[in-house]
C-alpha cells in the first residue's frame, strides 16, 4: 500500500516523533522511508554547520530505522521548506507523508483561534503540505 513514506524532519522533538510514527507504519507495510531535511536557503549560519547538523538529524533516523530492518534514503537539500516542500515530496515518489504539526520554528503558525497558542495550531510548512500534497498526509501532534 505504501512503498515509500516521506518524513520531513527538522531536528525538533516533533520531527523525531513523526519519524517514529513513520518507522512504525513502515514496519507494518514493509515500506521504505525517505527522510528529508531542508537547509534554509537564506540563513545566518554557515552552510557547513547546517549541513553537518542535517547529516546528524538524518543519521539518527536511519540508525533507528535500520535497527528494525527499515531501509532509509536520506535527502539533504537546500531550499525554502514553505515554498518547496510539495516539490521535494514529489521527488521522493512517496505514497504517504508523515509530518509533525509543529517544527523547530514555532513562530510560523497557522492558527484557527486568534492569538492563542493551542493544539489547534499547526506549522506553516505542515499546513501548506496538507493543502497541496497529491498523496495522503498524516499529521503527527
Amino acid at each position: 500500500m505504501f512503498d515509500v513514506i516521506a518524513v520531513p524532519v527538522d531536528g525538533s522533538e516533533y520531527g523525531y516523533k513523526a519519524a517514529d510514527v513513520a518507522i512504525e507504519i513502515a514496519q507494518k507495510f514493509n515500506s521504505k522511508i525517505a527522510a528529508v531535511h531542508v537547509l534554509e536557503e537564506f540563513s545566518f549560519n554557515s552552510f557547513d554547520s547546517q549541513e553537518d547538523s542535517g547529516d546528524e538529524i538524518l543519521a539518527k533516523i536511519s540508525q533507528k530505522a535500520s535497527k528494525v530492518g527499515i531501509e532509509v534514503t536520506e535527502h539533504l537539500l537546500t531550499a525554502d521548506p514553505l515554498r518547496d516542500m510539495k516539490f521535494i515530496i514529489d521527488q521522493t515518489r512517496a505514497d504517504l507523508v508523515v509530518i509533525h504539526a509543529h517544527g523547530s520554528n514555532n513562530n510560523r503558525f497557522v492558527s484557527f483561534e486568534e492569538n492563542k497558542v493551542s493544539d489547534t495550531q499547526i506549522g506553516s510548512v505542515s499546513e501548506r503540505l496538507l493543502r497541496t500534497s497529491d498523496v495522503p498526509v498524516l499529521l503527527v501532534k
